[in-house]
């Protein structure tokens, strides 16, 4: 027989399980969380430039994960170097895309966002239908204005 005066009260087992039941569960929101966020948050994108642009005396790289657009929702990377290859800030970057078909004109304009390092922009942007599209990337900052309109193929 176990002596009274070591046997753990009803209340003080009913604490600690209460207190093991918090520390699981905050554990389990924290995992649960990073993993939504590796989802859902940005992605790492690198690859060779799918086109490259002359913007003034610039270059604009345009960097997709899949090495083209395609059809849907795209996510790349728009990077803006001079002549020594350095990447540049530009200021407020816009692009567009449109296709001209007979009876109609299809539409599509970029979200782009600036990150962390100067120069590269994330461009988001939802084509509706494959083909040949014709782009227009401009842009307005530090490094004054300029803009250039090139074809470009979704798949």
């Amino acid at each position: 027989m176990i002596p009274p005066a070591l046997v753990v009260s009803h209340e003080t087992r009913q604490r600690v399980l209460r207190w093991i039941a918090l520390i699981i569960t905050a554990l389990a929101l924290f995992y649960a969380g990073n993993f939504v966020w590796q989802k859902i948050g940005p992605h790492k994108i690198s690859g060779a430039p799918f086109t490259t642009q002359s913007v003034n005396d610039l270059t604009a790289n345009f960097i997709h994960r899949q090495g083209q657009l395609r059809r849907g929702n795209n996510e790349f990377l728009i990077e803006f170097r001079n002549a020594q290859d350095q990447l540049v800030d530009v200021g407020n970057v816009k692009f567009d895309m449109d296709m001209n078909m007979p009876g109609m004109q299809m539409h599509s304009g970029g979200t782009i966002e600036r990150t962390n390092t100067a120069g590269r922009y994330r461009a988001k942007i939802k084509i509706d239908m494959a083909g040949d599209w014709n782009a227009k990337i401009s842009f307005d900052g530090p490094h004054g204005k300029g803009q250039s309109s090139f074809s470009v193929t979704a798949k």
